[in-house]
């Protein structure tokens, strides 16, 4: 009993400990909080108290004019009243300084209305300016030779301007460079003033200069400026019929010219206006330049020269070391003509392009060890590709892939090496003192052995008998499906039949037991089951046949172990 009463007791000591616990734990939490919220508190009161001050010292600010008021307005009362009793000089004095104070003091109504109204006369006027000057337009006037010749919108067209003046002027028989320095300011624009474009203020820059001047269309390609002439309908014509009548290969289209061409209606130099003719002409020329060109793949001496419009004697003259051949990356100096205004056209094309396969290589039971072989041939395959290409006076600037669509997938290349390594005991020796120099088909399907009854011997043999000792491993020839695995009451006990893709049969009997299982699908070279000597058998040995649509075959015409011999060697070798 006093056992009992003493772990009473600890257990009853153990939980008042336990609550003096838990009741301080709860206590410290309690008066965490209250600190907590006791810090928040004051912190709010300060920031109230900040606040208060703050809005009660721009109360005091506020209102310390009409306090003063006030106090002046009770202090001049009292002095009338004062001033009353003393007698009516006194008492109109009094009246007179209390309406001067009243109005005119420094706390009087005028003073401290002032004090009021002032600032917000002031942020009135200040909106009121800005409202009207954003609704102002304004412009930048051009002062030039001492007089305004126009109104910009920015100072980026006065630039524009001085270059086209500069151009123009480029022809001026003197040589000697217009001065562009003009005055430029800003100014508000009235409902008379009006905006002028980059070129009319082109055009009145030259008016007031001292040049000989005309009115003429000036001719720009990409913005520069190349002449002018006074009709421009015979150039445009020109022009035209030259992109009509120009000669390409195929179908093409977007004929046209890589440059931009303007015409630009102006004041130009009278020196710089050409004839219609002399113009068609300087548009239309062309020029020869040497160049180099990179050979590429396919390329010879007669299509670059042709690709160039180039003689070959000429093209010989230039290279006189380089062979017919031209090798990928050779450099062939070329005469390229180029025309004032190149022609460019678009040609699309379909082409046809190979697919290069991959090659693996990958071990397989397949074969024999050592032996190497392809098991899948590789293919290349085929793209179409829609292609754009860009002619540059009839030579190919670039190109650009439109479309691909892959007709045809290549097909990867299977290099095999042999895994396959049962053998016979003496590949040399396995058939009658003589290696098997079959197709080498059909794997040896024991872990060793040798031939010790061959097909259709004296007693009609169906297949090629191998003796080995009992229990060693019979693999399986070739991969399939095993359609039988068991005991056969027909004289070949236990036995093993595999039914190959290739419509071939292979059967392995006599077994002492089997270990495939009918219906699994096999690999080459795995376990199927062991020698032994069951059934209708003399001594332990594996009876193997090879069947073709029911008929038998001579096994040895599928075995192959002469390449087995420098393999046999080796593992020897490896043992020792």
């Amino acid at each position: 009993m006093g056992i009992f009463h003493n772990a009473a007791d600890a257990v009853t000591s153990l939980f008042v400990r336990a609550a003096h616990c838990t009741f301080k734990f709860i206590a410290a939490i309690l008066l965490a909080v209250i600190k907590t919220l006791s810090f928040i508190a004051a912190e709010l009161w300060d920031m109230l108290k900040a606040i208060g001050g703050s809005i009660l010292w721009l109360w005091r600010e506020f209102t310390e004019s009409f306090r003063s008021r006030v106090k002046l307005s009770n202090e001049l009362t009292r002095k009338v009243r004062k001033a009353k009793k003393e007698g009516k000089r006194e008492y109109i004095t009094a009246l007179l300084n209390f309406a001067g104070s009243f109005f005119f003091g420094e706390n009087g109504v005028i003073y401290t209305a002032f004090n009021y109204t002032l600032p917000i006369l002031c942020i009135a006027f200040l909106v009121g300016v800005v409202r009207f000057g954003s609704g102002l337009e304004y412009g930048i006037a051009v002062e030039y030779n001492g007089h305004e010749i126009g109104i910009i919108s920015a100072e980026a067209d006065f630039d524009s301007a001085a270059r086209d003046v500069q151009q123009r002027v480029a022809y001026s028989d003197n040589g000697e460079a217009l001065d562009m320095s003009a005055k430029l300011s800003l100014r508000v624009i009235s409902d008379d003033d009006k905006f002028i474009t980059a070129g009319q203020l082109a055009d009145k820059m030259l008016e007031a200069s001292d040049e000989d001047l005309t009115e003429a269309y000036g001719i720009y390609i990409d913005g520069s400026f190349v002449g002018a002439v006074s009709n421009k309908k015979a150039v445009e014509d020109a022009l035209e019929d030259r992109l009509l009548n120009y000669e390409v290969k195929g179908t093409v289209r977007d004929v046209s010219y890589v440059n931009k061409i303007e015409y630009t209606k102006g004041i130009y130099l009278r020196n710089s206006v050409k004839s219609e003719d002399e113009t068609i002409a300087q548009l239309t020329s062309k020029k020869e330049k040497k160049r180099v060109y990179v050979a590429q793949t396919g390329d010879n001496v007669v299509s670059v020269a042709q690709k160039y419009g180039m003689e070959l004697e000429k093209f010989n003259e230039l290279n006189p070391d380089v062979s017919t051949t031209l090798k990928d990356g050779q450099m062939i100096n070329v005469i390229q003509t180029e025309s004032f205004l190149p022609i460019q056209y678009v040609r699309e094309m379909d082409t046809l392009s190979f697919l290069e396969y991959e090659t693996i290589e990958v071990e397989t039971s397949a074969l024999n060890v050592g032996v190497v072989a392809t098991l899948t041939k590789g293919e290349r395959g085929e793209k179409e590709s829609k292609i754009e290409i860009t002619y540059v006076d009839g030579i190919e600037a670039s190109r650009k892939v439109i479309s691909n669509n892959i007709t045809k997938n290549p097909v990867m290349e299977v290099i095999g090496y042999g895994t396959y390594s049962a053998m016979p005991d003496d590949p040399d020796t396995c058939f009658f003192g003589q290696p098997l120099t079959g197709t080498g088909e059909l794997g040896w399907p024991l872990d060793g052995g040798w031939v010790s009854d061959t097909f259709i011997s004296d007693r009609n043999h169906k297949g090629l008998d191998i003796a080995a000792p009992e229990g060693t491993e019979i693999y399986a020839a070739e991969e399939g499906q095993v359609v039988s695995a068991g005991w056969n009451s027909g004289g070949y006990g236990n036995v093993v039949m595999i039914e190959h893709p290739n419509g071939y049969a292979t059967v392995y009997g006599h077994m002492i037991s089997v270990y495939a299982v009918e219906g699994e699908y096999v690999q080459k070279g795995q376990l199927i089951g062991f020698v032994g000597n069951t059934g209708n058998s003399f001594g332990d040995h594996c009876h193997f046949e090879v069947r073709y649509q029911g008929i038998c075959y001579d096994p040895a015409s599928f075995l192959n172990t002469e390449n087995m011999a420098e393999e046999k060697k080796k593992r020897d070798e490896e043992r020792e």
